[in-house]
């Protein structure tokens, strides 16, 4: 315990350690104040012109095409959906959430009017014999998109949640900051914190790399969790912070409003608060094998730079498997990145899912302490050479 403490004094005396700590938590802390200079299209904007191409599709398709009886029904779904993006953008202008206190009746839920107008808009994908079929289409969502819309309605329905008119709100601010966290951004962390641990010491402390007092693996897995915590107490405060800030200037938004996560072989919803909790702890884990490698790798090879970008070309590896077949869903460096496994983008593979990225991660931890477990009988001496330890 005592040289744990040591160490980790040791890790906080080092300035570059406090400087990159902080910036760390000042980024984190001030990202919602730096996301509202975004230029973004609102919801009320985007009915506003999905309510035009309504308009304007009216006028496309013959009338002459309306006269059949398929024909008349298309007329009336296309004239209800005009009628329902009107109230919609009505609805969204008061920002009052699914309705406007006092007008429930005339401009009816938001939600129960989405569900209406994603059912009309799957029917038209049905209708083979109305003539203007193909042009119809092209001014609605296709099919996929329309039923992920619709599971999106259905969990607003369900667990009682309004639609969010600010894109800007401070939960969905925070999906995106755990979003860019979950990426190359952790890799940069891990990369950057454990790239001259070992190097620094071999110059300033030699004896201590040398296994006097403590061995090898004692070192590495010590100063290793040492960085975790402290950059994952940083990562959590700035997290907060940064919500707290958010909420403040802004009143809108929940943390159960519905994000899209991609589960085997269909997207489901979950609340923001669901997939916050799932993603820091897969990033948590994911950032522990790879501050483990970045330290290992600064006592390898005892260049910062070189250490720096061998870690963070790890983050691009499963990018190799776009072009040559990963061999099935089960190859753990297909999950060395989160954020695709959880959109879906890895699908192409097989059934990629949560559980398969948990035991992947299982298995690079393993094979990160078996590489190091060897890599450990190499003793680095002053020269910079690989030596087999002297007993």
């Amino acid at each position: 315990m005592r040289l744990f403490k040591w160490e980790v004094l040791k890790i906080l005396r080092d300035w570059k350690v406090r400087i990159l700590l902080v910036a760390l938590l000042l980024f984190l802390a001030t990202y919602s104040t730096l996301y509202q200079d975004r230029t973004i299209k609102l919801p009320v904007e985007e009915a506003r012109e999905e309510y035009h191409d309504t308009q304007r599709l009216f006028h496309a398709i013959p009338e002459a095409h309306f006269e059949t009886e398929t024909g008349q029904d298309i007329y009336d779904r296309l004239a209800r959906q005009q009628q329902i993006l009107g109230m919609q953008r009505f609805i969204l202008s008061e920002k009052e959430g699914n309705t406007v206190e006092g007008l429930e009746e005339i401009v009816s839920d938001y939600v129960d009017q989405g569900i209406e107008m994603t059912e009309n808009q799957l029917h038209f994908h049905e209708v083979d014999d109305f003539e203007s079929q193909t042009l119809l289409l092209s001014f609605i969502p296709g099919e996929v998109e329309l039923e992920n819309r619709l599971k999106f309605l259905n969990y607003l329905k369900k667990n009682d949640v309004a639609i969010d008119w600010n894109p800007m709100s401070p939960s969905l601010v925070l999906y995106s900051l755990i979003n860019i966290l979950a990426g190359v951004f952790i890799y940069i962390v891990a990369a950057v914190f454990g790239a001259d641990r070992f190097s620094r010491d071999q110059e300033y402390n030699w004896s201590i790399t040398q296994g006097i007092p403590l061995t090898w693996k004692s070192q590495w897995r010590m100063r290793s969790v040492i960085s975790w915590v402290l950059i994952w107490i940083a990562i959590l405060i700035g997290l907060v912070v940064s919500y707290i800030i958010n909420r403040a200037s802004v009143d809108t938004g929940t943390l159960l409003y519905p994000v899209p996560l991609y589960s085997g072989s269909q997207l489901e919803y979950i609340s923001i608060m669901e997939y916050t909790m799932l993603v820091v702890a897969l990033t948590m884990a994911a950032s522990y094998i790879i501050l483990k490698v970045s330290t290992g790798f600064s006592w390898m090879f005892r260049n910062t730079y070189l250490t720096i970008t061998l870690v963070i070309g790890m983050f691009f590896v499963p990018y190799i498997f776009t072009i040559v077949p990963p061999l099935g869903s089960w190859n753990p460096f297909l999950y060395l990145q989160i954020l695709p496994v959880l959109e879906g983008e890895w699908a192409e593979a097989g059934r990629v899912d949560v559980p398969k990225l948990l035991i992947s991660l299982l298995v690079l931890y393993i094979l990160v302490e078996l590489a190091f477990h060897f890599i450990f009988r190499l003793i680095p001496t002053r020269s910079g050479k690989l030596e087999r330890r002297r007993k």
